[in-house]
């Protein structure tokens, strides 16, 4: 789980700061996974072995 605290709290940070410019939480949240699996935080499976 530790290693997955990293990707889940960026992806809460860019939520929120997208949320808090676009005014609106839907758009944030989608804007926030969206820079998540741009920067490949979710793909951390293959870098662990």
């Amino acid at each position: 789980m530790k290693h997955k605290a990293f990707p889940i709290s960026m992806t809460f940070l860019w939520g929120v700061v997208f949320g808090s410019a676009m005014h609106s939480l839907t758009l944030g949240i989608c804007m926030g996974l969206m820079m998540g699996i741009a920067f490949g935080l979710f793909d951390s499976d293959k870098k662990d072995h």
